[in-house]
C-alpha cells in the first residue's frame, strides 16, 4: 500500500507562464483497484519567481477505519526557466504503526538531510542529488496546467532523502472525447533494497488532461504498480 500511495504522491505546478496573486488549492480523490481509499489535497503559491507548496495524502472512507495513513509535505524554492529549484523540504508520515519526519535544506554544494533513520549502505548520498526535485515540488511540477507547446515534455529526477527516481513523460495522444493523455514511466534509480527492486523498477503512468481555452488541465493521474493500479481523480 505504501508504494502505491507514496509513488502517486510525487506529482503538480502551474507553469511560471501563469501569474497567481493568491494560493491555488486542489483536491484529488484516490482510487486503488477501483476502490476510493484516499484523498490528496495540496495548495501552491507563486510570487516573484518564488514558489511554496504544501499538501497531504490521507486514507478516507472504509479504508481509514482499517488502516489510517497520512503523508504530509511542504516545499519552497525558486522558479527558473520553467523549472523548480527547491531550497527546503519537510515531510511527515504516519502509517498507524510508525511515524516518521524528515527535512532537507538545499545548500550551495550539498543537501542537509535531517532524519531519525539510521542510514543504510544502499541509500543515495544527499550531496549528489542537487539536480533533483523533492517529492512535493515533483507533485507540483507534474500536475501543472500546460500549453500545447509544452505538453508531455516533463523529464526530471526526484529525491526523497533516501531514494532517487526518474520521472519521464514519453509521448501523448488525443483521446476519443477530444482531450489529451500523456504517457510516462516512473523508474527506481537508486536507494532501494534488493527486495524492493525485485518488486519492480519501472512503473508506467499516464496523465489525462482536459483542454479548455488552449490550456491543458490535469483531470486524472494513473499509475500501475506491482500491487495494482491507482488513480487520482480531480474533484
Amino acid at each position: 500500500m505504501r508504494i502505491i500511495l507514496t509513488a502517486c504522491f510525487l506529482i503538480v505546478f502551474n507553469s511560471s507562464e501563469y501569474s497567481y496573486s493568491q494560493t491555488q488549492q486542489h483536491v484529488f480523490d484516490v482510487y486503488i483497484l477501483g476502490l476510493k481509499l484516499g484523498r490528496l489535497n495540496y495548495a501552491i503559491e507563486v510570487k516573484n519567481d518564488l514558489y511554496s507548496a504544501a499538501g497531504n495524502l490521507r486514507s478516507t472512507g472504509i479504508f481509514s477505519a482499517i488502516s489510517k495513513y497520512s503523508f504530509e509535505a511542504s516545499s519552497k524554492g525558486k522558479v527558473e526557466s520553467d523549472s523548480f529549484r527547491p531550497n527546503y523540504y519537510a515531510e511527515r508520515s504516519d502509517t498507524g504503526r510508525r511515524k516518521e519526519e524528515k527535512t532537507m535544506q538545499y545548500l550551495k554544494h550539498s543537501i542537509e538531510l535531517i532524519t531519525k533513520k539510521i542510514p543504510k549502505p544502499y541509500w543515495q548520498d544527499p550531496d549528489k542529488q542537487l539536480d533533483t526535485l523533492d517529492p512535493m515540488s515533483s507533485i507540483v511540477y507534474i500536475l501543472r496546467d500546460q500549453k500545447e507547446a509544452n505538453i508531455c515534455r516533463q523529464n526530471f529526477a526526484m529525491f526523497d532523502g533516501i531514494r532517487r527516481v526518474k520521472i519521464k513523460f514519453t509521448h501523448g495522444e488525443k483521446t476519443s472525447d477530444g482531450h489529451f493523455r500523456c504517457h510516462g514511466v516512473y523508474t527506481r534509480v537508486g536507494g532501494y533494497s534488493q527486495k524492493e527492486l525485485k518488486d519492480g523498477t519501472n512503473f508506467p503512468f499516464n496523465v489525462n488532461y482536459k483542454i479548455k481555452s488552449a490550456v491543458y488541465k490535469v483531470v486524472a493521474f494513473e499509475i500501475t504498480t506491482n500491487r495494482g493500479r491507482a488513480k487520482f481523480v480531480r474533484k
